[in-house]
C-alpha cells in the first residue's frame, strides 16, 4: 500500500508539471507564433547547454539517470571528469533529415566539466553550420541540491554574442539564464522538474520542462524553451544502471515547436 501511495504521488506530481508546461506553451503561443521560426535560427532545436539530450544527476555525474531535456538547461552542472560530444539534426519542415545546411539545421558540440560537484563549472563549443562556426557556453552552478534547498545555476549561450558574425544575422544571441530543478519520482523512474529565467533566446521570460524516466533505457521530455515547445524521447545505451567511468551514448528523437524533428546522438564519459 505504501509504494502504491509513492507511486500513485510520484505520477500526480509528473501531471502537475506537465500540466504547467503545457499551460505556459499555450500562452506562449499566443505571442510566439510559427512565423517567428527564424529568430535565433541555430538556437531552435538543441542548444548543448547541460542536460541538452544527455542527463546529469545531482552530483554532477553525465549519466543516464540524471535530469535530461532538449533545448534548455538544466540546473546540475557536470564537475571534472565528464565529457561529452554529439551532433543532433533538426528539420525546417515536418520530415525527419539528417546533416548540416540547406533545409536542415545541424548542431555538433564538445563539452567538459570542471570543479568539484556542486559548485562545478561546464563549458561547451556548440558548432552551428557547414562552415564549422561556433558559439561557445557557460554554465556554473552556485548552489548544490540539498534537503533545504535546490540546485541553483546561472549560464550564458553564446557568450561571445559569435552569431553576429554569420552573414546575414544583424545581432548577436547571448542569453543568460538562471536556472533551478525540482526532484520527484523514484530511483527507477526519476522526474526531473527544471525550471528558469532568461533573455534572449529563451524570449526574456521563463521556460520549464519535465523530464521522466519511463524504463531503464528511456526518458520522455517535455518542455517550453521560451519560443518552442518541445517533446521528445532519449534512449540511453547503457540504462539508468550504468556505472561511474564508463562510456555511454543517449540516442534523442523529438519534435521542436512540436512540428520539426530532430534526431541526434551523443557519446559522454565520466569518472
Amino acid at each position: 500500500m505504501h509504494q502504491a501511495t509513492k507511486g500513485g504521488k510520484a505520477l500526480r506530481n509528473v501531471r502537475l508539471a506537465i500540466t504547467v508546461v503545457v499551460a505556459m506553451a499555450v500562452g506562449a503561443s499566443c505571442v510566439v507564433g510559427s512565423t517567428d521560426w527564424n529568430r535565433y535560427y541555430q538556437f531552435r532545436h538543441v542548444s548543448t547547454l547541460p542536460g541538452n539530450a544527455f542527463g546529469v544527476t545531482p552530483d554532477g555525474k553525465i549519466s543516464f539517470s540524471g535530469a535530461l531535456q532538449q533545448n534548455i538547461p538544466v540546473a546540475y552542472t557536470p564537475c571534472a571528469g565528464n565529457y561529452i560530444t554529439g551532433f543532433w539534426s533538426g528539420s525546417n519542415f515536418s520530415h525527419f533529415d539528417f546533416g548540416f545546411s540547406g533545409d536542415v539545421n545541424g548542431t555538433a558540440s564538445v563539452g567538459v566539466g570542471l570543479g568539484k560537484a556542486g559548485r562545478a563549472a561546464y563549458f561547451s563549443v556548440m558548432f552551428t553550420d557547414s562552415d564549422w562556426r561556433q558559439a561557445y557556453n557557460v554554465q556554473l552552478q552556485l548552489l548544490g541540491e540539498t534537503d533545504e534547498h535546490p540546485a541553483v545555476a546561472i549560464g550564458a549561450n553564446d557568450i561571445f554574442n559569435m552569431r553576429q558574425k554569420i552573414a546575414g544575422i544583424p545581432h548577436g544571441a547571448r542569453s543568460v539564464y538562471i536556472t533551478s530543478p525540482w526532484q520527484r519520482g523514484t530511483a527507477e523512474h526519476p522526474v526531473f522538474i527544471t525550471a528558469g529565467l532568461g533573455n534572449g533566446r529563451f524570449d526574456s521570460g521563463p521556460f520549464a520542462g519535465v523530464s521522466w524516466g519511463l524504463a531503464d533505457h528511456f526518458t520522455a521530455i517535455v518542455e517550453y524553451d521560451g519560443l518552442n515547445t518541445n517533446a521528445g524521447l532519449a534512449y540511453g545505451l547503457r540504462g539508468r544502471q550504468a556505472n561511474s567511468g564508463e562510456w555511454d551514448g543517449v540516442i534523442y528523437v523529438g519534435y521542436s515547436n512540436l512540428e520539426h524533428p530532430v534526431v541526434g546522438m551523443c557519446v559522454t564519459y565520466s569518472h
